[in-house]
């Protein structure tokens, strides 16, 4: 009888509705483990909100950011920033249909892009504008389609981060419930190096609720080396 009322227990659970409060959830790789540098790293990210999960689909993929931040010194417990607005953008708009983070698609990378227009005065200015309105011959003969749904200052914040931190070689952006990060340095990795996953809900919210997770293992540490 009572393997029967666990059983029945275990089911419910299983069918039980995803919580209310936002739960961001890390679920690959383990917390603490190590990986050798330049290798890949498997991620993979749950996340709950309002009733609804990454795990049946209800929450789309792309409103998940998972950020790897290379550190000198994982030992110490990681502390790690908010999502700037600019990268959370990104995972709102189509931007990654043609750009990636690091290497070249359809279109220049946002590293390349940053590495042509940092500490230009006007660069954010122009890139909002490319972004908007779209642009062609910036980049040989391809063309950059308009987003005119785009308002001024979420393009704006899209240049900005370009401009400010596109090319920063500490950190890498994946978007998407799973993916894969490498694990690398920007330059000869310490002796207790690693790298801080960090991941990020960044679909609608209702008013008054907040983007800081209530629940789930959001934040944790992949040290470098076998």
């Amino acid at each position: 009888m009572n393997l029967k009322i666990a059983g029945l227990s275990l089911a419910a659970l299983a069918a039980a509705p995803a919580p209310k409060g936002l739960t961001v959830d890390i679920t690959a790789p383990e917390a603490s483990s190590h990986a050798a540098w330049q290798s890949q790293v498997p991620y993979a990210v749950t996340v709950s909100y309002d009733g609804k999960s990454t795990k049946f689909g209800e929450i789309p993929s792309n409103a998940v950011v998972l950020r790897a931040s290379y550190v000198a010194n994982a030992d110490v417990p990681p502390h790690p920033a908010p999502l700037t607005e600019g990268v959370a953008e990104i995972s709102r708009s189509n931007c990654t249909g043609c750009h990636d983070f690091n290497a070249s698609s359809a279109g220049p990378s946002f590293a390349a892009i940053s590495n042509r227009y940092a500490g230009k005065p006007t660069a954010v200015a122009l890139l909002a504008d490319h972004i908007r309105n779209g642009s062609h011959g910036s980049w040989g003969a391809g063309r950059m389609p308009p987003h005119p749904d785009m308002s001024a200052a979420q393009a704006t914040a899209i240049a900005r981060w370009i401009v400010s931190s596109g090319n920063d070689p500490t950190v890498q952006y994946a978007i998407g419930r799973t993916g894969s990060v490498r694990m690398t340095a920007p330059g000869k990795p310490t002796a207790h190096a690693g790298l801080i996953l960090s991941a990020f809900y960044t679909g609608p919210l209702k008013p008054g609720d907040s983007r800081n997770p209530s629940a789930g293992r959001n934040n944790i540490v992949v040290h470098g080396g076998s």
